[in-house]
């Protein structure tokens, strides 16, 4: 198939359950069926059910400030932006330079297609080769621009925490007990820190959840202060990668409340 879209795709689906169903639905594709085309709507339509239900669930869609109530329950568009931004505002969104409204057309048009072809009559039968092609590639790649999108807002939050939450993490530091470091020297001292990489892992009603890797520069220091006196004491500098969890708001992007899951690699001290 030119220009496959579902390659990528199937990395950025979010369980082993819609990744079946996407395999599902290219072997129904694949198959030597004069259906194979609207077996492959109904499959793909499913999954897209799939993943805005799990990723827009009723209740976190509804408790979201932007969400106006239009049905019963929740859009398709409307789950697909809570998947996208969760409660973050969408003039904060707009902001950060992330346009969804052309994703959105598209992922309908496409749900619309798909619609369109789930039922088989005399008149609709999908049967040219390049027809069905260019159905099943603007299908997937409209499935994928949501997973993009996603991604996009993500790597742009993370790209903005990378510069803020540097003061946060020192003072966890500082605040925390860090086993693998004290059992360093007699007091261990953490000088500084750097923040290396982020990356968002959920953005929910109130707050987004980060996994930050970076490098804590430490003091370790061996004796006591008549220790030093005499000679005797001896500090040494070193750095050691570490990882935590941190979780920010989401409407003010430079304000984190906590710190979480705090762990250093210190193995390379004790190699030879």
């Amino acid at each position: 198939m030119a220009n496959d879209p579902f390659t990528a795709l199937a990395e950025m689906l979010p369980d082993e359950f819609s990744k079946k169903m996407l395999a599902g639905a290219i072997a129904a594709l694949q198959a030597q069926n004069p259906l194979r085309a609207h077996h492959f709507a109904t499959s793909i339509r499913e999954l897209i059910g799939y993943i805005l239900h799990k990723l827009g669930p009723d209740a976190q869609v509804e408790a979201a400030i932007w969400f106006k109530k239009v049905e019963d329950r929740p859009t398709r568009r409307q789950r697909a932006t809570f998947a996208i931004q969760g409660g973050m505002s969408d003039a904060l969104v707009e902001s950060l330079g992330i346009d969804t409204a052309d994703m959105q057309k598209e992922l309908s048009d496409a749900i619309g297609e798909l619609n369109k072809h789930t039922h088989v009559r005399e008149d609709t039968l999908l049967e040219d080769a390049a027809e069905i092609d260019a159905f099943a590639t603007g299908a997937g790649s409209a499935v994928l621009g949501f997973f993009t999108t996603i991604e996009d807002l993500r790597s742009v939050l993370a790209d903005s925490a990378i510069h803020s939450l540097g003061s946060a993490i020192f003072e966890k530091f500082i605040e925390t007990t860090v086993d693998d470091l004290d059992i360093l020297s007699t007091h261990t001292q953490i000088e500084g820190l750097q923040v290396d990489n982020v990356e968002v892992r959920a953005i929910g009603l109130d707050t987004i959840t980060y996994t930050v890797e970076g490098t804590v520069y430490v003091q370790l220091v061996w004796g006591s202060g008549s220790d030093f006196d005499r000679g005797d004491g001896a500090t040494y500098f070193d750095s050691f990668p570490f990882t935590c969890g941190v979780i920010g708001s989401v409407q003010k992007l430079s304000e984190f409340s906590e710190a979480d899951d705090l762990n250093v690699d210190t193995s390379s001290w004790y190699e030879d």
